[in-house]
């Protein structure tokens, strides 16, 4: 009843997730591009071995009905088994990114965090061993999680999840940020440079060619001619 219950747990929590995140997206007006979630059995931290735990004891309480013929027990274990899918979804921690934001969430109807992308200086993925004990990994457990330095110096660190599994996810969410970050500052500089050629095309502009200045100078003499008063024909004078 115990096995039961956890997969009942997780494959009531997948299902909830997935709608959850079909109905309350992280990004909005955006498609999200990648992301990573926290790992319940995974992850050792508190929050979520309350939940692993919760799991357990519907099981022990279904184990319970089931073995003494107590129907309602078994039902009350049902419903234990639901409170531990709803508190999963209130400590639900994920991240995304999309293409100009970052997005996470630190559990299901809390606020959702927006940082834009052009706002992160840089980003890192750390890794760590922990202390503590998980129903996958026993007391063998590591940790990652998303770092993002932001240029007025602030850090924000991102949920911490299950390194055995979820690493490459989180590195392939830093990776997505590097990109669009190189392509947001490929694109400045290919601005600042049109910016630069567009300058330069109009001083050339301005500057008059040496054909240009050579015709200037014989319309120049052709008016002062122009200008200059007629002079009367020279008359000859003869001897009387």
């Amino acid at each position: 009843m115990l096995a039961i219950a956890v997969a009942g747990h997780v494959l009531l929590g997948r299902g909830a997730k997935a709608v959850a995140s079909a109905a309350w997206p992280l990004a909005t007006g955006e498609p999200e591009v990648s992301g990573y979630e926290r790992s319940v059995y995974g992850t050792a931290e508190r929050a979520m071995l309350e939940v692993v735990g919760l799991v357990l004891a519907s099981g022990l309480v279904m184990w319970v009905g089931v073995g003494w013929g107590m129907g309602w027990v078994t039902f009350l274990g049902v419903l234990v088994l639901l409170g531990a899918v709803g508190l999963d979804l209130t400590r639900w921690e994920r991240v995304t990114v999309s293409a100009n934001n970052v997005w996470f969430q630190r559990g299901l109807g809390h606020k959702v965090h927006q940082v834009a992308i052009e706002n992160i200086r840089d980003v890192s993925v750390s890794e760590a061993e922990t202390k503590g004990f998980t129903l996958r990994h026993l007391n063998h457990n590591r940790v990652c999680r998303l770092s993002m330095r932001m240029v007025d110096k602030r850090v924000v660190a991102l949920p911490k999840t299950d390194a055995h599994y979820n690493l490459e996810a989180v590195e392939t969410l830093a990776n997505n940020i590097r990109a669009r970050q190189q392509l947001a500052g490929d694109r400045d500089a290919v601005k600042r440079s049109g910016e630069r050629g567009s300058e330069a095309a109009a001083e050339v502009a301005k500057q008059p060619s040496s054909v240009d200045r050579e015709m200037m100078r014989e319309l120049k003499r052709l008016r002062q001619q122009a200008q200059a008063p007629n002079l009367p024909p020279a008359v000859k004078r003869t001897k009387a």
